[in-house]
């Protein structure tokens, strides 16, 4: 298995539908290869074995092999001539015996693998088009701050500038952060919104990996991340919150995370923690249900997966796999900022007017995996 491990689910964003924002051309992507039957067979034997090595449940770990393994012995994939039908079927195959948001078998040269941190601070999806991963910081209107994110990729250039966006707005009230067109990521934006927002130290989330993943690769790549006793077949972190040594103003104000069906991963580890400690208000829809994190595995004939090794939940929680976030208002994506607004005492005329002018490029419906 690479490492390329972006927790909450970032690579597995992957199998997200494209969240169009700019005009920068598309990559045309090399053709894939001819259709090897044998090539085909081994990337699926090759998956069963990686599933019972690192899949985040090993329970369900040997149900997945059990049935990939099954169905290759029965000639249940022999009939393929296409590599984009294979890998969809063996991804339907383990769909159905127990659905997770990330799990996934993709063909030769779909998609090209993006870093786990893009070098910009837009995110890169298979077919070119990019989207900004921090758009509409600043104030929306009087003492009432925004911003959107559409990942949290970690690059230093956004971390920069969500930290400024904070800190020059920081005698806000209310501020308001629009996840409903979120593709997941890491924890680094998080780590630069904790410090300001909360006033003790908290554990606001669990992170368990599977053992097996942990002892090749060590511990996730999270300096928030701190690894507490659990049973033998994991390794377990809690993301953790330090306050500021000075207190931000931050901490009095009150935060509103907008969500959609197509909210996921990372979008979700921060609306769980959000909800858990009672420190924002979810407003939108019940989020995508994609909640275990993971890396990509290469298989032979150049296929590939992605297969979750871990899971999020907060403390004395459950996780929010397959299920998502229930928000603590639910109304339509669309209609999400408005209630914000109108919540803060904007007059129902403006609050419309800055739901259209805020209104997100890409698609708020919900995300499938």
């Amino acid at each position: 298995m690479r490492k390329e491990v972006v927790v909450a689910a970032a690579l597995a964003m992957l199998s997200t539908p494209v969240l169009a924002q700019s005009t920068a051309p598309a990559v045309t992507a090399p053709a894939a290869p001819a259709f090897d039957a044998a090539e085909a067979k081994k990337a699926v034997a090759t998956l069963a074995d990686e599933l019972d090595k690192y899949f985040v449940f090993p329970d369900v770990a040997k149900r997945y092999s059990a049935a990939l393994r099954s169905k290759l012995a029965a000639g249940g994939y022999d009939g393929f001539t296409d590599s984009t039908a294979l890998a969809r079927a063996v991804t339907a195959d383990l769909q159905a015996i127990s659905p997770d948001g990330h799990l996934k078998m993709f063909p030769p040269g779909d998609p090209p693998a993006p870093p786990a941190q893009p070098a910009s601070g837009q995110s890169a999806p298979p077919d070119g088009r990019r989207v900004e991963a921090m758009e509409q910081a600043g104030l929306i209107a009087p003492g009432i701050a925004f911003v959107r994110f559409n990942g949290f990729y970690g690059q230093p250039r956004i971390l920069e500038e969500f930290a400024r966006f904070l800190d020059a707005n920081a005698g806000a009230k209310a501020l308001i952060i629009d996840v409903r067109t979120h593709r997941g990521g890491g924890l680094r934006e998080m780590d630069v919104l904790f410090p300001r927002i909360f006033d003790k130290p908290q554990a606001v989330m669990v992170m368990d990996t599977r053992a097996s993943v942990a002892a090749i690769y060590g511990k996730l790549p999270f300096s928030s991340l701190v690894n507490v006793d659990a049973p033998a077949e994991l390794s377990r972190s809690e993301h953790r919150v330090t306050p500021a040594t000075t207190p931000s103003p931050w901490t009095k104000a009150k935060i509103y995370y907008l969500t959609s069906g197509r909210t996921a991963s990372a979008a979700e580890h921060l609306a769980a923690a959000l909800k858990g400690t009672g420190r924002g208000t979810l407003i939108g829809d019940v989020t995508a249900g994609a909640g275990n994190y993971g890396g990509e595995v290469n298989l032979p004939g150049g296929y590939k997966a992605f297969i979750p090794f871990g899971r999020s939940y907060f403390p004395g929680g459950d996780g929010w796999e397959g299920k998502g976030i229930v928000p603590d208002v639910k109304v339509a994506p669309e209609r999400a900022l408005v209630e914000a607004l109108t919540r803060e005492g904007v007059a129902p005329a403006e609050a419309e007017a800055l739901s259209v002018k805020y209104a997100p490029a890409g698609p708020m419906d919900r995300r499938k995996p």
